[in-house]
């Protein structure tokens, strides 16, 4: 397996990091872009077993950091930068996933870049499917655990975080209380057009798996149900019982896939073949 670590220039004077792998094959590969959800990072979890899991079905895959996420080079499972985090916001993932798509296409690999395919786990589900409305470079799309809708996660009464500029998010893992700006409200605002995952949703022409478990107590499976309503070529699947990470956990505690996840990548795999 050839494995390969990069940066390139992300927004506001910030790196991406990226990591891509696969094996040398005969015949281009199909390749996967993995897109990281909130509070998560591209080495979270069992996210290393599940790339080597793809490459090893053939398929060259990608993961990346946006360069807001919290983490650094230095510190690439740690939320070390939470000035960071806090300024992180969707427009400027949506911006980052089409640098990333930019660099890949410009890049002399081993790949059919016409099946260039998108999976996004939680928030960066919705990022995934923003970016798959307006990209036609994107051939096929997945969603794991996937938002529907950015605005509605929003709180009903912003009063208080815009006097102050700040509220605090518990991450129960790492017991941080981690930062957000104002500016993410605003900047949904700013660019509500674009971010609105509902309507961008009713532009999508390509083909979209959505999996999702019955279980999942931060995104709840209804809003599966509102993502296949709205994208017209939509195949959802459901995993009875899954929560939200698949049965995966940071750190991850043996090799193998637990079998939540294990199915999610066997659905994924045979929807991309």
């Amino acid at each position: 397996m050839i494995e390969k670590h990069i940066e390139i220039d992300g927004a506001k004077g910030r790196k991406i990091s990226i990591d891509y792998r696969y094996t040398n094959c005969e015949k281009p590969l199909i390749p996967i872009i993995y897109v990281h959800g909130f509070k998560g990072f591209k080495d979270w979890g069992y996210s290393n077993s599940v790339a080597n899991n793809f490459v090893e079905n053939g398929f060259f895959y990608l993961k990346f950091n946006f360069s807001h996420n919290g983490v650094t080079k230095e510190n690439p499972i740690d939320f070390v930068d939470l000035e960071a985090f806090g300024n992180n916001n969707y427009y400027l993932e949506f911006v980052e996933l089409g640098l990333v798509i930019d660099w890949l296409v410009k890049e002399n690999l081993p790949i059919d870049i016409s099946k260039l395919s998108l999976i996004g786990h939680s928030r960066g589900g919705g990022i995934t499917l923003l970016r798959t409305a307006q990209d036609k470079r994107i051939y096929k799309a997945i969603t794991w655990a996937s938002v529907c809708d950015f605005e509605t996660r929003f709180p009903k009464d912003v009063s208080e975080w815009k006097t102050k500029g700040i509220e605090y998010i518990y991450n129960g893992r790492t017991e941080q209380m981690m930062p957000l700006y104002f500016q993410l409200y605003t900047s949904f605002y700013e660019y509500k057009e674009l971010l609105d995952i509902p309507e961008r949703c009713s532009e999508i022409k390509q083909k979209v798996l959505v999996i999702h478990g019955t279980n999942d107590p931060a995104v709840g499976i209804e809003e599966a149900h509102a993502i296949c309503e709205n994208v017209k070529n939509a195949q959802l699947e459901i995993i009875d019982n899954a929560g939200h990470t698949f049965g995966a956990m940071h750190p991850a505690k043996k090799y193998s896939l637990p079998t939540d996840l294990k199915r999610v990548v066997r659905l994924s795999i045979d929807f991309l073949v």
